[in-house]
Formats: C-alpha cells, structure tokens, sequence
C-alpha cells in the first residue's frame, strides 16, 4: 500500500513568512453533492481528463478546461488504486481504465461516493516539476492547493475502499483556504515535511507523456 494511505505530509509556506506548516486531517468524511469535474465545469464552461500515465495500481491524469483548443490542467490527479477491482464495480473500473472520469463514472452508475480526507493544504511545487507547470500553464515554483483522501463507493449498503486520491490544483481554481471551505476543518502538524516525489512521482517534462485523451461531456 502507498504510504500515503497512512498520511501525506506537504510543505506549507505562510506568504508572509518562512516558517513551513502543515495542515493533515485524518478520519473524516464529506458527502458533497459536487464532483471535481461539476466544479471545473461549473467554474470555466467546460471539463475533459487526459490520461497521462496509467497502469493497474496508479493513474496520474490532468482535468482540464479548454478555450478555443487550449487546455488549462485545472487539477493534476494521482490515483493509487486500492487493489483489483471487485466484481460489482469491474464495469465501472472498465471505464474508468479506459480514460473515464472516476467520480462522473461510479455517480452515473448509481454509485454514493464518500471522501475520507486524509490531507489538505498547500504544495510548495517546485521549478523541476515542469509537468505540472506546462500543463496548467503556470510558471514555477507555485503553492498549489493540494487534498489528498480515500475515494471510497458505496452501493446497496455495501462500502468498498476505491483508491486514495491526491488532486493539486490551478490557483485559478481553488485555494487551499477554499478547499478547507468546503471539506470542513483542519488538523495543524507542523512537525514534519515530505518531498514532492514520493507521491507524485519524480519529474516529467512534456516530452515523456503518452497521453490519452476522453472528454467528458
């Protein structure tokens, strides 16, 4: 299992100050009717996924807007799924597999989705990680909202865990001061920090991505 299914530790920088805190929230869950992909949609007119990179235990995938064929990562996702999938949702992991947006998959399905949040706060995204800043054409470093949690589905008053979820979004779109809006409170540690790569992976340059693309319409 990942090791941040137990706990992801991220550097927070005050804007004014140096001092680095994090914000970990542990065991708590949301029913919010919105999906990621409502809230894009919602906010810029239109939402797509691009697949990035994906194998049978993770998929890193941007959601995005577009304008006059332009695309806008709005959230850059990584998915680290919790094992194989079970038989009542394999149609639904299926498409999800092939591209699918997750959350639009399982609601359409008839599927109740739960969040257990594990982490909200802000990434210190440094220069290096050129992925991140081309597809959200943004120019590094940059403290990007970040909420990592447990995606779990629930269906028939049966619960199964799906993945553990870190999304990193545009400042354009949220804040960490929004996220924590809508998800409710924060449980302050400010005693540990943790590198980007050992959750998202080292840097890619866009010259490494294979990309599949499923708009979502």
């Amino acid at each position: 299992m990942h090791i941040f299914t137990q706990y992801i530790l991220i550097k927070y920088c005050r804007a004014i100050g140096s001092i680095g805190v994090l914000f970990c929230l542990y065991g708590c869950s949301t029913n919010s009717t919105w999906l990621n992909s409502d809230r894009i949609e919602r906010a810029f007119g239109s939402y797509g996924v691009d697949v990035l990179r994906a194998d049978s235990r993770r998929r890193i995938s941007s959601l995005f807007s577009s304008d006059q064929g332009s695309k806008t990562t709005r959230t850059y996702a990584v998915v680290d799924f919790a094992g194989e999938p079970e038989s009542l949702y394999m149609r639904e992991h299926a498409i999800i597999a092939n591209g699918g947006s997750i959350g639009a998959t399982f609601r359409d399905a008839g599927w109740q989705i739960d969040k257990q949040h594990l982490f909200i706060g802000e990434l210190d995204a440094p220069e290096s990680y050129s992925e991140i800043g081309e597809l959200m054409q943004l120019e590094l470093p940059e403290m990007l909202a970040t909420h990592v949690y447990l995606l779990n589905v629930r269906k028939d008053d049966r619960t199964f865990q799906y993945a553990t979820i870190t999304e990193i979004h545009h400042p354009d779109y949220l804040s960490a001061d929004e996220l924590r809006q809508i998800y409710g409170e924060i449980i302050f540690d400010d005693s540990n920090r943790d590198a980007l790569h050992d959750f998202i992976g080292p840097p890619y340059t866009a010259n490494d991505m294979q990309v599949r693309i499923h708009p979502v319409y």
